[in-house]
């Protein structure tokens, strides 16, 4: 049982930020295909079937989550390539090939990348906020020697 690591997953997620979750999607797809690609190499269908439908369930919430009319091209693009990831995802699932579920990997590689560094700036974003904040409340900027 893991209490302790469920407790603390649930506050995560509780407390983060819509760009931080997307994150967490994007990591939870990538260690569950890469867990189906050792379940495959090792002949383990059950093992390799649950990890499987955990990280197709995921790239469709991702993709049913899109908002098409405020995303413009860039939500387009994605749609698109939640599409084709998920094709490789099924066809490396039925021909028991791991190719294409690490074509699919590095694909979400590059995507996670991309949001972590939104994650990064909006934290940077924020401690601004915060430190603006804090020196206009204190009525300026403060120098320390």
């Amino acid at each position: 049982m893991h209490h302790g690591s469920d407790a603390y997953r649930e506050t995560a997620v509780q407390t983060s930020s819509p760009t931080r979750l997307i994150v967490m999607l994007y990591e939870g797809t990538i260690r569950f295909l890469r867990e189906s690609v050792t379940a495959i190499e090792s002949k383990e269908l059950d093992r390799k079937r649950q990890s499987i439908d955990r990280a197709v369930a995921i790239v469709q919430h991702l993709q049913s989550t899109l908002d098409m009319d405020r995303g413009g091209e860039v939500a387009v693009g994605l749609n698109t390539l939640y599409g084709y990831i998920l094709t490789r995802i099924l066809e490396g699932s039925a021909k028991l090939e791991t190719q294409p579920l690490e074509e699919a990997i590095k694909l979400l590689n590059v995507l996670l990348a991309g949001w972590e560094e939104l994650v990064s700036r909006e934290q940077t974003d924020t401690v601004r906020r915060t430190l603006l904040a804090e020196n206009t409340a204190n009525g300026g900027f403060v120098l320390h020697a």
